[in-house]
């Protein structure tokens, strides 16, 4: 069982050692730091499930760390519960405007702190589960329709804004009707998880996979010329001809798109690469015929 990690931030050593003791006794892999400067550069190199942060530290308090982690993290990638001895009404409210999800006193017994650290490490995993699940397509496991439109109105946006370039691949599969009349949909389905494997094993960690519907899909591409996603789906095809299913091999036409070429929105980038794509198609047709 992998051990949920929390981050504690004090600048008091006796509160560090007291509360790494307390909560690595209960099974939790506990990391101390004395400063909210030390605590932003462990978060930008380590994953946490939880952050007990202190208010009162010099250079950086607490509701400015608790704001700048809130720049990187949302409330239910990261909880923040403020342990804290400040319990006046106007702290609280400061506290929960910067972004914290909880309070608890420096006073408080150690079972009312581990019954708040407890509920909110549940409800975060909660809460990222039933995010995943409104994002992701079921049956391959890339992202769905919804959240690449959503992606790639949210890059558009920065591109136009910012100057900030990325490229489009739509493609399409062919043959998966025929796998799906011949074989019967287990085999069809087959078929595009083996072809969200075989895509997925080729992209970027930066670039983004997502299932638009039936048997067409998206990429995007931050920080690529048409070049660059030329040579990326020319990559994709040639893996994706290596999956057989029963006795027919596959393949995909496609279309590209970049941010440069002056869209005035997304919906005529969209349509763009989705037109090249039906050109690619009705050639790939002519050169079989």
């Amino acid at each position: 069982m992998v051990e949920e990690k929390i981050l504690i931030v004090d600048d008091s050593a006796e509160v560090l050692e007291k509360t790494q003791n307390l909560l690595s006794q209960v099974g939790y892999s506990v990391v101390p730091c004395s400063s909210g400067e030390e605590a932003l550069e462990i978060l930008n190199k380590e994953r946490f499930d939880l952050v007990l942060l202190d208010i009162n530290m010099p250079s950086l308090n607490g509701y400015e760390v608790c704001l700048r982690i809130r720049q990187i993290f949302a409330l239910d990638d990261l909880p923040i519960i403020f342990l804290t001895s400040r319990e006046d009404s106007d702290s609280v409210t400061k506290g929960f405007h910067a972004g914290a999800s909880d309070f608890v006193s420096k006073s408080a017994l150690f079972d009312v702190l581990l019954a708040r650290v407890n509920v909110h490490i549940r409800l975060s995993r909660t809460l990222r589960f039933l995010r995943d699940i409104s994002l992701t397509d079921d049956l391959t496991g890339c992202y769905n329709r919804r959240h690449g439109m959503y992606t790639l109105r949210e890059w558009f946006a920065r591109s136009k804004r910012y100057g900030t370039p990325f490229s489009m691949i739509y493609f399409d599969l062919n043959g998966l009707k025929t796998i799906n009349d011949k074989y019967g949909h287990q085999a069809g389905d087959l078929l595009l998880r083996s072809v969200v494997g075989a895509c997925k094993k080729l992209l970027r960690e930066s670039d983004t996979l997502f299932r638009m519907g039936g048997d067409e899909f998206m990429v995007l591409c931050p920080d690529t010329d048409k070049r660059g996603a030329f040579i990326c789906a020319e990559r994709m095809q040639e893996s994706v001809r290596g999956v057989t299913i029963v006795d027919q091999t596959v393949s995909f036409a496609y279309g590209i798109a970049h941010s440069s070429e002056d869209y005035k929105d997304m919906d005529e980038m969209l349509h763009s690469a989705d037109t090249s794509m039906y050109e690619c198609k009705k050639k790939m047709h002519g050169e079989r015929t």
